[in-house]
């Protein structure tokens, strides 16, 4: 007799990008900014923790309600249209307990963010995806028609890095029946982002994260911003305590301290856009990117292009330990490669392992 739920037993996992052991790495694989938290986020830690630790025996506020008050006054809301979790992992899937089931479709734009069919099948949901052409424009009219009780967009796109304009965005909410949720996970690093339209629409959910923009993906912190109607009932669905103390304490002084990751952002977007000028030089394809990464279409010296070559390319930046992603079973992506934006020097190191490749590739 199976004892577990069957829908569980024939899921699969979702898969991290692979986390290296031992030192020496350039890791530019998961999207984590290259730079510290500021300053003050120590600061809050330090404090918090006190000289004999002895807050960490308590429990931490049930319903982060510091943290709530400061990102709505970021957002210029009440704190009641927000709510905070272990990361925007966790708000994703409490917006799938509330929203999806198994006659309460999920549809998604593709390729996307992997975790969304993974939460879906654990809710034993049906999965609507809406395909991207190749230059990742949306296809709002589908998006509206396309059914889905919930339906989730990656702006911009992962792991494309594609942005997309909030008119573009707005006329999906409006015409869209179901909850929209608007993944912005690197609106922060984007020429425009889409959270005010929760202002405008009842049904858009926007969800962030501190560990892009903000250098916190070690402490999991994530948000939702939505009208309160869909708070109340994302609030009833969460694990209590689903926010430890000091991750409270340390986004509240992160979200707080704007000069600095203005600062860290700006200098961000400058890699990035010269990285791209660097990939472009060579002749390679590279998507216009919004985010902290780029994708990347890699070519021999001959123009040699496709799934081999980008694999190749791959294994030969692991084999040097310089660790990117490679998303081999989609056909926008197989002849492609993610690449994290680093620091200067990361970049540099990268540049000059992309250099010597091109000596060894048309043996590929």
């Amino acid at each position: 007799m199976q004892i577990a739920n069957p829908h569980v037993v024939s899921m699969h996992a979702y898969t991290p990008g692979e986390q290296p052991q031992g030192t020496g790495w350039v890791k530019l694989n998961t999207n984590e900014n290259p730079y510290p938290p500021s300053p003050k986020v120590a600061e809050a830690l330090q404090k918090e923790i006190g000289a004999d630790g002895n807050k960490l025996r308590l429990y931490p506020n049930p319903t982060s309600k510091p943290l709530r008050e400061v990102l709505g006054k970021f957002h210029d809301v009440p704190a009641e249209w927000i709510l905070t979790g272990n990361g925007s992992d966790d708000i994703l899937n409490l917006l799938m307990r509330v929203y999806a089931g198994p006659d309460r479709a999920i549809g998604m734009t593709t390729p996307s963010y992997s975790l969304y069919p993974v939460l879906a099948a654990l809710q034993a949901a049906p999965l609507i995806e809406v395909p991207f052409d190749k230059n990742f424009r949306l296809d709002a009219k589908a998006i509206a028609q396309c059914g889905a009780n919930i339906f989730f967009l990656t702006s911009p796109n992962a792991p494309s890095g594609v942005g997309f304009s909030t008119a573009t965005i707005a006329k999906i909410a409006k015409n869209f029946p179901g909850i929209l949720v608007i993944d912005e996970a690197y609106a922060i690093f984007a020429k425009e982002n889409a959270a005010d339209l929760v202002k405008k629409f009842p049904r858009v959910a926007v969800t962030r994260t501190f560990s892009k923009a903000y250098s916190l993906a070690g402490l999991r912190v994530g948000y939702a911003l939505a009208q309160p109607e869909i708070i109340a009932l994302l609030d009833r669905a969460r694990d209590s305590y689903n926010l430890d103390r000091l991750a409270q304490v340390a986004a509240v002084a992160a979200i707080e301290d704007v000069p600095y990751y203005d600062g860290i952002t700006a200098k961000v977007i400058k890699t990035r856009d010269a990285f791209l000028q660097k990939v472009r030089a060579l002749g390679w394809f590279a998507h216009p990117s919004q985010a902290n990464f780029v994708l990347i279409e890699p070519a021999t010296t001959q123009g040699k292009t496709g799934p081999a070559v980008a694999e190749a390319l791959f294994h030969y930046l692991k084999d040097n330990q310089i660790l990117v992603r490679y998303f081999g079973k989609h056909p926008l992506t197989n002849a492609a490669l993610r690449v994290t934006i680093g620091t200067d020097s990361e970049m540099a190191a990268l540049s000059a392992a992309l250099d010597t490749w091109l000596t060894l590739a048309p043996a590929v």
